[in-house]
């Protein structure tokens, strides 16, 4: 068993395992959406009569989504004492977007990438502090999406948006869940007052020597915040309500291209895009397909189509989403391949 498990390990590592696995995933991505077009009944004349407009505007506002993300990640930097700059950390952001979709390695790989640039920018002795910030910005962002999906979830149920069944049993779900996870996460992040218990000590200091000292180098990393909790609260706010709303923005920006004269469904995109933006981006944090694509097109259709939206516009609206999505993500070539020049100049 030992050797299998050695064997397996081994495999991971190896180039072509990395590639088959991205291959997978872009397959199941590119399946799902074919899925999702098919079964939207969609035509091409309602990708090309799209209001080119509406599509600028949106990917802007998703590129901007993208910077404050790596805005987040230089605010927490700065409390453990990691002076990076600002424009090194928004370029690092853009960077690991642009891995996660294009590099293999899975969803994570542009989480890898960033902690592997930030912890050699880092002092010997704050690079394990660098690399558990890219979770902590992750678990940020998580604790922001949930309290934003938790509003709008409460916010649909009041107002009654929908007569479809299974989406009010979703709505629910959301509304025990997010909590949960809420909870969740300050219990993780005060873990110095959850340990004081004596049986959760016990299988803390277990978990420790089994993981040879992982368990309390965590720990140890997330003291490092515990003092400025204020702002770590400040940067899951900012993901809540500034910028995943940003994502919910993009996606009415399309709607209204893909809406164009049909006001009557106006109050319908409106909602469907707060939900799609909140609740739709939960499920493309699943790692089943690099950055979401395909999960984040089933989840912001079946959405949409209870909102009332049309079958295949609620179809062409995620599909343009991830179209814009990737292209967004893209521009972190140019940061990619400065940094690349960058480090063979500093060779020579």
């Amino acid at each position: 068993m030992l050797n299998l498990k050695n064997k397996f390990s081994r495999c991971r590592e190896q180039r072509w395992y990395k590639f088959l696995v991205m291959a997978l995933k872009l397959l199941l991505a590119g399946a799902i959406i074919s899925i999702v077009i098919f079964r939207g009944g969609v035509q091409k004349e309602q990708f090309s009569d799209l209001a080119w407009g509406w599509l600028l505007a949106a990917f802007a506002v998703i590129l901007l989504q993208h910077v404050l993300t790596g805005i987040r990640w230089w605010l927490l930097l700065r409390l453990i004492g990691i002076g990076t700059k600002l424009t090194e950390a928004v370029s690092l952001t853009l960077q690991g977007l642009f891995y996660t979709l294009f590099i293999p390695g899975g969803s994570v790989s542009g989480d890898v990438v960033k902690a592997a640039l930030i912890s050699s920018r880092a002092g010997e002795g704050n690079r394990f502090a660098a690399v558990f910030s890219v979770l902590i910005d992750r678990v940020c962002g998580l604790c922001g999406l949930l309290i934003l999906s938790l509003i709008a979830a409460v916010t649909a149920l009041a107002c009654n948006l929908s007569s479809s069944q299974w989406f009010r049993h979703l709505l629910m779900m959301i509304v025990v869940v997010s909590p949960l996870g809420l909870l969740a996460a300050l219990m993780a992040f005060r873990c110095d007052i959850v340990l004081k218990i004596r049986f959760l000590k016990a299988c803390f200091d277990l978990l420790d020597r089994i993981s040879r000292g992982g368990f309390s180098r965590i720990e140890a990393a997330l003291a490092a915040y515990r003092p400025a909790w204020k702002s770590v609260l400040e940067c899951v706010l900012l993901s809540g309500f500034v910028a995943f709303p940003l994502f919910a923005l993009a996606a009415f920006l399309i709607g209204s291209a893909c809406l164009a004269g049909e006001g009557a469904y106006l109050m319908n995109n409106i909602v469907g895009s707060l939900l799609s933006g909140s609740i739709g981006e939960l499920a493309a944090t699943l790692p089943l397909t690099p950055g979401g694509l395909g999960v984040r097109d089933a989840a912001y259709c079946e959405i949409l189509k209870a909102c009332s939206i049309p079958a295949a516009q609620a179809a062409v609206i995620p599909v343009v989403f991830s179209a814009i999505y990737v292209a967004a993500s893209a521009v972190g070539i140019v940061f990619a391949l400065h940094t690349i020049l960058l480090a063979k100049s500093k060779k020579r």
